[in-house]
């Protein structure tokens, strides 16, 4: 069997209803590894959710030689793509955090917010992007602003040094915006950030 057509087959495999035989194709595919990532992102378009979860969990456990590919993705004209690969890129934790930084700048907005929803779902492997978060809280977009402050609320007192951008947030244009950086303090919870009014 070529390698190409066991890959195939092993996708196949991921939407199985046997959560055994999910589980081995899984793990088939990560030991695969580079090779199986462009069927895999592939498959993070399907509206099958069970196939889109198993090929973000394979992405992840391939590691490090998945990362370009799921960067490319995250700008994905397809939602669910985009959304996908940020959820690859969070499982796969301190490996994806240079590469999200950089896309914390990219010009295209969705690879922006998408890489910020990523560093969510990161939480504490994010501890690295916290200066990039902060200054993340400027973007122009509010739905990348409000993904930033739901990735600092979730590191929790570890992004205390963004305390005074979170706070400067809190006069942000947009409700949202301003409810997540309240929270992000509140989840802080250092006594200087603590301290910090609302605005009225």
């Amino acid at each position: 069997m070529t390698e190409q057509r066991e890959i195939d087959e092993l996708i196949e495999e991921l939407g199985d209803v046997d959560a055994e035989i999910q589980d081995a194709a899984i793990s088939a595919l990560a030991e695969i590894g580079a090779p199986a990532v462009p069927a895999l992102i592939e498959v993070l378009g399907n509206d099958i959710w069970d196939l889109c979860d198993g090929a973000a969990d394979a992405l992840a456990r391939i590691g490090a030689p998945a990362v370009p590919e799921l960067i490319e993705a995250l700008g994905d004209e397809i939602k669910h793509r985009s959304l996908n690969a940020a959820d690859a890129l969070g499982r796969l934790g301190e490996a994806a955090v240079p590469a999200l930084i950089q896309a914390l700048s990219d010009s295209y907005q969705p690879v922006r917010e998408n890489a910020a929803r990523a560093f969510g779902i990161m939480r504490g492997s994010a501890i690295a992007a916290v200066p990039a978060l902060t200054q993340a809280l400027r973007d122009e977009d509010v739905e990348v602003r409000a993904n930033v402050a739901i990735a600092l609320a979730r590191l929790g007192e570890s992004a205390k040094e963004a305390i005074p951008m979170l706070t400067e947030t809190l006069r942000d244009e947009s409700e949202r915006v301003r409810e997540h950086a309240a929270y992000a303090l509140e989840q802080i919870g250092t006594p200087e950030a603590a301290s910090v009014q609302p605005s009225e």
